[in-house]
């Protein structure tokens, strides 16, 4: 017949549909395989990660390469600790005794070693007495007196012991002091506070007035130093202040 297809057409369009198809399913299997190693990979590669040397999240370590040990971490030991820079204040030194000036003329200087006391007497004054507790010049005419005298008998401070001396020559009957007076005041004594005893009286027995000044200044020990000038036969033309004064200035106590 002319105008049907030839018989002889139809099996090479057939043949060719099925390498088609085969193809297809061939594609199929490599698309399937590709997706399969790539998921490996990423597997593999996220395994890797926790265990490599870049730590969770990081890039697995290639074959062959070699990881860096994490550092070590601070010591926990003690730390040394630097020398402080803050400057430290020296300790105060005890200022040393000052050196007594020279006594005037006419006086010298005298060193009463058991007392531990040092002062000027005027020259040609003579011992009155002299014990343990006490040492008294008395001038050639007899009119004045320079003692010093050391004791804790009224106490340790220079107030106490002013106050317990006024006590007791306020004792006639004991001290044979008639008429007695005084004033108190206190004084500086090289840096020292001590106490000025001014005393008017009469001696028992005696019409003539007297007057006694005393100085009374703590010592180291607990002992009061008191220092004294008297003048037995007291008119107008008394030296005892300047007396006084003068031995006051060359008095040091304590002296070793």
């Amino acid at each position: 017949m002319s105008d049907g297809m030839p018989a002889g057409d139809g099996a090479p369009a057939a043949g060719t549909a099925g390498r088609t198809r085969r193809m297809a399913e061939v594609a199929t299997m490599v698309s399937a395989a590709t997706a399969l190693a790539a998921l490996v990979f990423a597997v593999f590669g996220l395994t890797g990660g926790t265990t490599g040397a870049g730590g969770p999240g990081g890039t697995p370590t290639p074959p062959g390469a070699t990881s860096t040990p994490p550092a070590e971490p601070p010591s926990a030991g003690p730390t040394a600790t630097p020398p402080s820079t803050t400057p430290t204040t020296p300790q105060a030194r005890p200022t040393p005794p000052e050196s007594p000036a020279p006594p005037p003329a006419g006086w010298h200087r005298i060193d009463a070693a058991a007392l531990t006391a040092s002062l000027a007497v005027p020259d040609g004054w003579k011992i009155k007495d002299d014990d343990a507790l006490h040492v008294n010049w008395i001038s050639p005419d007899g009119r004045y007196v320079i003692g010093i005298k050391r004791d804790s008998t009224h106490g340790s401070t220079a107030q106490a012991a002013s106050i317990g001396r006024l006590a007791w020559y306020r004792k006639s009957d004991e001290s044979k002091m008639q008429d007695l007076t005084s004033q108190s005041r206190t004084v500086d004594q090289h840096g020292r506070n001590a106490v000025r005893l001014d005393l008017d009286f009469r001696w028992e027995g005696v019409s003539r007035p007297s007057r006694r000044t005393e100085l009374f200044v703590a010592g180291e020990h607990g002992q009061v130093y008191q220092l004294l000038a008297e003048d037995t036969y007291l008119d107008q033309a008394s030296d005892l202040t300047a007396l006084f004064e003068t031995a006051r200035t060359h008095l040091r106590t304590d002296v070793p």
